[in-house]
């Protein structure tokens, strides 16, 4: 054989090898439901993820074993893959191996497959969402890696425990339902998230913020709250004050980090008041006219003995902490007055409403520290919650888009309420938070109603679409675009007016800044109470109407666009959308008929204001068996979700309309106590139970103190 020809059958033989090796590489690989999976670490967390897995397996393929050949998984972790979580995944024939370079990424690869591969929705629990069910599914043999995400460090911050504490307990003594919080923790790593603030007001010992951290989550701090401590549960009869007590807020941190050692934790630097506010409403030696100089030197002390003290317990001399610039934080630190450690991730705070300071990106161009941002998907201030969240998705596109061509991409905080009604806010901040290029070039939200449409209810209905455009569009301001009031506003409008017609006295502090129809100048002009109140009634009621009448159009296309859904998405569209639009129909009824009636009563036509208010009540009461329809959807998992809640309130409408139409029929003059509610206080009352198992237990003297 001569050389030519012998080099000609090498290369040959050589493309043969290859064309055969391309083919194996790439060939069919059969998934079915029949595996052995073999754990190869000690870890805790990835119990809990081989057992969502084997679930995920079931709702893909049917609970019956195949009686195929088992298919191997492998669980491990590369300990010389120094890149924090990341992972791949090896298919091969009947074996996948899951590889992490830590615990999050072996945890994150895990769920990954399930979304990617068997078409889990991430939100499963809450959504009721399952795959077409098959009896295999064909892959191809590869390897899949991971990229890095968009941040970091993805926190969810759940800050509605009023609705997470009494959920499904028969007794409030008992705390937090651990059934749920696993649930809660599982959705947070499919969806890739690397932490959590489980509640408000968290003692480190708490069975829920173990079962977090056991579940492979980093614990995070709310900004109120240094450290792990709690204020709210400050020493009794001991003044809330560094200038008078630093020995006793050393002690306080100090076994608040104790208690935590051990934990992956990312520690919160910050110094605020007792209850939330600035510190100086505690301190007889500081007040609100003290320079900003000052402010902020005791603050720098309060942060520099908090990292000292975290150091010197864990014995890291490099531990994780943040600092939120959250409200007169921020402006200080602006100015360049606040001072923390060097390693510290800048957490710069959104408004409430998902917008940032303009002050913020300059800021950050000259923070040479780690940055991060703490984002609310839905704000809880007894006017602005909402079963489904009213920020528009152009404004956390623009503003998400700001904070990461800025570089905030360290750490985000993402305030999420209680989960369950804010799967739309969520999913899209989701997207960003892990893979901000796949969205960037959109040139607005807009566009994420059709992704919204795709990924959750899989389908391309224009008709399905339209109803989440205009459930926003058809949501009203009070003279500021990006602040839309939701379901809180209207029991929140109901008690304060009812309270202005009982004691014949305008409230300046609620018309201050809200007013319809862009008529404040005109009503300012006004003397009086009653040509004033007559005159915001009607503009108020003319404001309803308008928004009522959308409403109605909107329930009749919820109905229509069920028609283009089946299974379990129909299911979730109707208590995703369907529901809520028809709650948002009767309570911009009953705020409607209740300013008419309103009306009559200061003008002392009481027939009139009665028939008004009998409508305003029926309104009420349809309002809260639409939230019983979606509560006892599906199989019953979230019965009396809503029995806690203490923001929106909309079982007290129809107590306080019927305490009003009762004082109308007798005309009889009472006055309605209004009284400033803390959403935050209902759950504490379990922490003083024997059921309670925490050494904090005997330091608990909030309720004490408040009697």
């Amino acid at each position: 054989m001569c050389a030519h020809t012998k080099t000609n059958y090498m290369k040959y033989f050589k493309l043969l090898i290859l064309f055969i090796t391309i083919s194996i590489s790439a060939k069919d690989i059969k998934i079915y439901n029949n595996l052995i999976i073999k754990n190869n670490t000690n870890l805790v967390s990835i119990e809990y993820a081989q057992k969502a897995l084997q679930n995920d397996f079931n709702l893909k393929f049917g609970t019956t074993k195949s009686k195929k050949t088992p298919i191997i998984i492998n669980f491990t972790i590369d300990n010389n893959w120094s890149e924090f979580d990341q992972y791949k995944i090896d298919i091969k024939q009947n074996k996948i191996i899951f590889t992490g370079s830590d615990e999050l990424g072996l945890l994150h690869a895990i769920y990954s497959f399930s979304e990617d591969y068997l078409d889990i929705d991430p939100m499963i629990y809450f959504t009721d969402v399952t795959p077409n069910i098959e009896s295999e599914i064909h892959v191809k043999s590869k390897t899949i890696k991971s990229k890095p995400y968009t941040f970091k460090h993805r926190i969810f911050f759940i800050n509605d425990e009023d609705l997470v504490v009494g959920f499904q307990k028969e007794k409030l003594q008992y705390g937090f339902n651990l059934e749920f919080m696993e649930k809660i923790y599982e959705t947070m790593l499919r969806l890739k998230m690397t932490g959590v603030i489980p509640s408000t007001l968290v003692l480190s010992d708490e069975p829920h913020l173990k079962l977090a951290s056991d579940m492979g989550l980093y614990i995070a701090q709310h900004h109120a709250e240094p450290v792990g401590s709690v204020p709210l549960y400050w020493p009794k009869n001991i003044p809330y004050s560094w200038s008078t007590q630093k020995e006793h807020f050393v002690k306080f941190w100090r076994d608040a980090i104790e208690r935590q050692k051990g934990k992956k934790v990312i520690w919160t630097l910050n110094f605020r008041g007792y209850l939330d506010g600035a510190f100086w409403n505690d301190d007889p030696n500081m007040s609100a006219n003290s320079s900003d100089a000052k402010k902020s030197e005791i603050i720098n002390q309060v942060i520099q003995t908090q990292y000292d003290l975290i150091k010197e317990i864990t014995g890291n001399e490099n531990p994780t902490v943040c600092g939120y610039l959250w409200s007169e934080l921020g402006g200080m630190y602006r100015k360049g007055l606040i001072k923390y450690p060097e390693n510290t991730i800048i957490l710069y705070s959104d408004q409430g409403y998902a917008t940032f300071p303009e002050g913020t990106w300059k800021s950050s161009k000259n923070t040479k520290q780690g940055k991060g941002i703490y984002q609310h998907v839905s704000y809880h201030n007894r006017k602005t919650h909402l079963r489904i969240n009213t920020i528009h998705p152009n404004t956390i596109h623009r503003e998400m888009g700001k904070a990461i061509n800025n570089g905030l991409t360290d750490m985000i905080v993402l305030n999420v309420g209680n989960f369950k009604e804010k799967v739309f806010g969520i999913q899209q901040m989701v997207n960003y938070m892990n893979d901000y290029n796949a969205y960037k070039n959109q040139t607005s939200g807009d566009y994420y109603f059709d992704l919204y449409a795709k990924e959750k209810l899989n389908t391309t209905s224009k008709n399905v679409i339209q109803t989440y455009k205009d459930f926003f569009s058809n949501q009203f301001d009070l003279g500021d675009v990006e602040r839309k009031p939701g379901d809180e506003w209207y029991f929140y409008y109901v008690e304060r007016l009812l309270n202005m017609a009982y004691q014949k006295e305008i409230s300046d502090k609620f018309f201050k800044k809200e007013f319809p129809n862009n008529k404040k100048e005109q009503f300012n002009k006004l003397e009086g109470f009653h040509s004033k109140m007559t005159f915001a009634l009607k503009e108020y009621q003319q404001l309803y109407e308008n928004y009522h009448q959308k409403w109605t159009t909107s329930v009749q296309q919820t109905l229509n666009a069920k028609g283009y859904l089946k299974g379990s998405n129909l299911n979730y569209f109707n208590i995703d959308m369907v529901l809520p639009t028809q709650k948002m129909y009767e309570l911009t009824g009953m705020a409607s008929k209740f300013s008419e009636s309103l009306t009559y009563y200061i003008n002392k036509d009481y027939h009139k204001s009665q028939l008004a208010g009998y409508a305003a009540l029926e309104h009420a009461k349809k309002a809260l068996k639409i939230e019983k329809q979606i509560e006892n959807n599906g199989f019953g998992k979230f019965k009396d979700w809503y029995r806690w809640d203490e923001t929106a309130l909309t079982w007290r409408i129809e107590k306080v309309l019927t305490n009003y139409l009762n004082h109308v029929k007798d005309l009889k003059y009472f006055n309605l106590e209004y009284k400033n509610r803390n959403s935050k206080t209902p759950g504490i009352q379990y922490k003083y139970q024997p059921f309670f198992d925490s050494k904090y237990q005997n330091e608990l003297i909030y309720m004490k103190n408040a009697d």
